[in-house]
């Protein structure tokens, strides 16, 4: 059954009345309840405070603790998000430049199908891939540059196309192509392996749509994880079953990926942005362990991969 509609001082009444969440001044709550919405701050923060067998929220739970966690998500995905976009364009950028390098500038290249990998497995998602490609390069593309390049050059390059493709379909394209490309890619970033590559490509994949969407990301987890890293053993990270219980598919997974694919100084400012997060918001270790943060995570600035 559909739940009825109720106006803010109802649905404020019902939190401190019902669900024992404490509300020290009501006018400021329904503000931002205004401001946010119930859905994303009370529904989207509210499981981290409630006690799982009455349903309600823990004693002594305030309505400023689910909004102060609500902020530093916000502020969490923010970060996240504009070094995702760098890593993104990194690996956009190398893309291009290894398969224009190799197989040339020409737009029929990356429509080949003899540039991929091309299995009983890959054949649809190669098809579909290079659908994608045929629509922008039709007059019904979103993007003004892929239509200037056709009507002017009759040509759009692999380095001007890679920039309407998604993170999701450049991770397909690097796992399509054949051997030759993608490992030169992989030397571009600390010289990781394929798999590596692909593991990366796959989990940032999810976190920054996750980012982009506004869910809630400081305990996103997916359902793949990356490769074993030589920052996992750097670390110490824990084990269980030779598996490491840490960094592999929550958000500290995506500190290594940035780790791997930033270079050096947008690493170092992404660093340094997430430090200054965690010291203004100061979150609880709760918190930290389930953002999958070892103790000892900021150790991982000076690491070498």
């Amino acid at each position: 059954m559909a739940k009825s509609f109720r106006t803010y001082d109802e649905l404020l009444t019902f939190l401190q009345d019902e669900k024992n969440l404490i509300i020290n001044n009501h006018d400021y709550a329904k503000r931002i309840l205004m401001k946010t919405s119930y859905f994303s701050l009370i529904s989207g923060y509210k499981d981290i405070f409630k006690n799982p067998t009455t349903g309600k929220y823990a004693d002594g739970t305030t309505f400023d603790d689910i909004y102060r966690l609500y902020r530093f998500d916000n502020e969490l995905r923010s970060i996240f998000l504009k070094y995702m976009l760098i890593a993104e364009r990194s690996v956009k950028s190398s893309l291009a430049y290894h398969f224009s390098a190799t197989y040339g500038e020409n737009q029929e290249q990356y429509l080949s199908l003899s540039h991929y990998t091309v299995t009983p497995k890959t054949r649809k998602g190669i098809n579909g891939l290079l659908s994608i490609f045929n629509y922008q390069l039709t007059q019904n593309s979103d993007h003004a540059y892929i239509s200037h390049y056709m009507a002017k050059h009759h040509n759009v390059p692999l380095w001007i196309m890679v920039q309407a493709l998604t993170i999701g379909q450049l991770s397909h394209m690097f796992d399509y192509l054949k051997a030759t490309v993608p490992i030169k890619i992989c030397n571009d970033f600390y010289q990781v392996g394929k798999k590596d590559m692909h593991s990366f490509l796959s989990v940032m994949t999810k976190h920054r749509n996750a980012c982009a969407h506004g869910d809630r990301f400081f305990n996103y987890t997916t359902k793949d994880s990356i490769t074993d890293t030589l920052i996992h053993k750097n670390l110490q990270i824990p084990q269980i079953n030779g598996r490491y219980q840490n960094g592999k598919n929550d958000v500290f997974s995506e500190v290594i990926i940035l780790k791997y694919l930033l270079d050096k100084e947008d690493f170092r400012n992404f660093y340094y942005e997430l430090k200054d997060c965690l010291k203004t918001q100061q979150p609880d270790r709760v918190i930290l362990k389930m953002m999958g943060f070892p103790e000892n995570w900021m150790s991982v600035l000076r690491l070498k991969c």
